[in-house]
């Protein structure tokens, strides 16, 4: 039989009461789908800076002002479309 063996660090599970902008805003990592209790995230070796989008912001021109993938960076952000004062996560390299 397997066990498996996780490091405690890299998960956390959401508690009640709890919503996806707490999550986010304390790990700063992005929460795709939705955070919920009992909900785990993983949290670790991810990094990530925030921005806010400026008029004229797009997916491309953010990530070649970073100098991260464009896919990359669509992923990290749920594909949501992108407009002025929206708070994109832009994975570190």
């Amino acid at each position: 039989m397997f066990t498996l063996v996780t490091d405690r660090n890299k998960f956390y599970r959401v508690k009640r009461g709890q919503c996806a902008r707490d999550v986010e805003s304390h790990f700063g990592v992005p929460v795709l789908g939705g955070a919920f209790a009992g909900r785990i995230i993983e949290v670790g070796d991810k990094t990530y800076s925030r921005y806010t989008a400026d008029v004229g912001d797009t997916y491309r021109t953010v990530a070649l002002k970073f100098g991260v993938d464009e896919k990359l960076l669509e992923e990290a952000n749920g594909n949501a479309p992108v407009y002025p004062t929206k708070k994109l996560f832009v994975p570190f390299k």
